[in-house]
Order: structure tokens, then sequence, then C-alpha cells
């Protein structure tokens, strides 16, 4: 059985046509909605990406602020290390009223002492050897050291034989703190009062680093036994 079309071609085709009309509007549509939610998508996305890039971008600043607040404590401790090392280096570590007492102790009996000069200079280090690489001269001039003292005693005394003469001078180069000693002269004595008797100079220089304290320290092992007898003998004698 045939299905007869009583409408006409026109009215078909233009309803074809409104049709395909239909849909390329609606896909015209999606695609435009489509194309719109990408764009909000991807100012979205890039608004993020900003603001890390932005807060990124501070914590680097801050962490250079730190950096440099860092370099610059480093460079003020530094400063103030040196400032002390100097200030140290300057101190009399040695005090004279030890000096003295460790040329009397050194002192043989029968043996005096006339005059005692002490001489005290600023010496810088000595150097060890050249410097190889560039990048140790950057080093070593950016470090500067502190300077050390040189302390010369010029000693005068009178002594009744050359034989005291040199056990002072054994002694004192025993000590701890001495570093050279020298004799001078050693001559007999003009003055009348003093006839037959020696009149000698020493010139003892002290250790650089020497420290009286270390001084004391190496002299406390040898006293102890002494000291020990000395209480001894005063718990025997009670």
């Amino acid at each position: 059985m045939s299905t007869i079309n009583l409408l006409p071609d026109d009215y078909l085709q233009r309803r074809r046509q409104h049709r395909g009309n239909m849909i390329c509007a609606v896909l015209f549509g999606v695609v435009i909605i489509s194309i719109c939610g990408a764009a909000v998508v991807s100012e979205q996305s890039t608004r993020r990406t900003r603001q890390v890039c932005d807060r990124m971008s501070a914590s680097y600043a801050d962490a250079a602020k730190l950096i440099d607040e860092v370099h610059q404590l480093e460079k003020q401790k530094a400063n103030m290390l040196d400032k002390a090392k100097r200030s140290a280096s300057l101190m009399e570590r040695m005090p004279r009223s030890y000096l003295l007492a460790m040329l009397t102790n050194a002192l043989p009996d029968g043996a005096s002492l006339k005059s005692v000069r002490m001489a005290i200079q600023v010496v810088g280090e000595a150097e060890t050897g050249k410097v190889k690489t560039k990048a140790a001269a950057v080093k070593a001039s950016a470090a500067p050291k502190a300077p050390q003292l040189a302390v010369t005693l010029s000693i005068t005394g009178k002594a009744a034989t050359d034989v005291q003469v040199a056990r002072f001078i054994a002694r004192l180069a025993a000590h701890p703190l001495t570093q050279v000693v020298d004799l001078s002269y050693s001559k007999e004595s003009r003055d009348p009062q003093d006839k037959g008797t020696r009149e000698f100079q020493l010139s003892v220089i002290l250790k650089p680093d020497a420290d009286v304290l270390d001084a004391i320290r190496d002299e406390q092992p040898n006293e102890a036994p002494g000291k020990a007898s000395a209480e001894l003998s005063m718990g025997e004698s009670r």
C-alpha cells in the first residue's frame, strides 16, 4: 500500500530548511557557551597562577632580605671577633709582678738584680709561605689577623762568678714563657764596693703567644709535691 503525501514540495523544503537552521543555531549556541566557559576557566587559572607567582615573588623577596640580614650579621660578627682578637692581643697577658717573680725565683744564691727594663713592640705574624692561589690571597687579605706583642726584657745584675750567671741563664731558658735568652756581657764590676763580683746583662725575649695562666698550669704539677710535704710536716708538728 503506497503512501501519498499531499503536502506541497515548497512547504516541505521550507520545513527542512527551518529544521536545519534550528540545528545550526543550537550547535552555534553550544560552541559559544563552550568558548565562554573555556575563557572563564582559563581566566581563573591565569588569575590563580598570577596569585601563586605573586606569593612566590613575595617569598623570594623576604628570603633575599633574610639572606642580606644574615650576611650583615656575619660581617658584624667577623668585625667584632677581629676587634676582640686585637683587644685581647693588646691586653697585658703577662703581668709585670709575675715576670719579676719569675726573675727572682730563677736568680741563684749570691746573685742580685740591679735593673730590669721591659720593651713591648707590636709585630705582625710571620709568613709561613707564599700564597699559591688567587682565592687564597683574597681570603687572606679579607681576614686580617690580630697583631702580636713582642716583649723583651733587659736585665742587669751582679753575681759572684760566671757559674752563677750561667745558672741564671739556664733557669730562665727553661721557663715556659721565655723564647730566647742572650748574654749581652759579663765583666768584672768597676764599682769599688763590689770588687770581685761580676756584672752581667741579659736580653730575654718572651714568647709572643705565651700566657701566664698556661705557665701557672705547667708549674702546678711541680709544686704539688712540695705543698703535700709541707702539709704533711705541718700535720706532724701538730
